[in-house]
């Protein structure tokens, strides 16, 4: 059965959904990135998008059935989300030296909007997992 558009919401695993954008969103942009900065720059920033998928999806992966579940699946969240924030750090670099100079800029106002557009995304989402996490956990035994 379908649903209007218009009565649509927001799924409860799209947090995973928009860490896999931005890791795709990632590596097309890292790949037209000078090679000159690929061991410098490139590679940390892909490594840190990889590790924001790979950290959403091992937290959807638990299912709590005690105190000590709940915590490492909120482990899992906290460094999703500190990748997510060293990842935005990093992109402000890579903006920094590509903006030097403008030839190699080129192409690349749209997808750092990108990039942010979806970090910001990502990181509400995060937060209202564990936000909800909490409340649903709340009591589970130890």
């Amino acid at each position: 059965m379908s649903v209007y558009k218009s009565k649509r919401g927001e799924s409860s695993i799209q947090f995973i959904e928009v860490a896999r954008k931005i890791e795709c969103h990632t590596l097309e942009q890292c790949l037209k990135v000078p090679k000159r900065y690929t061991f410098l720059l490139t590679t940390r920033i892909m490594s840190l998008a990889s590790d924001v998928y790979d950290r959403v999806v091992s937290a959807n992966s638990i299912y709590p059935m005690n105190q000590h579940e709940a915590q490492t699946r909120r482990d899992h969240l906290i460094a999703a989300n500190a990748a997510l924030q060293s990842l935005d750090r990093q992109l402000g670099l890579l903006a920094g030296v590509l903006r030097k100079n403008p030839e190699n800029f080129k192409g690349f106002e749209t997808a750092f909007m990108t990039w942010g557009e979806l970090i910001n995304e990502e990181a509400k989402l995060i937060s209202g997992i564990r936000r909800s996490d909490r409340v649903r956990y709340k009591d589970l035994p130890d």
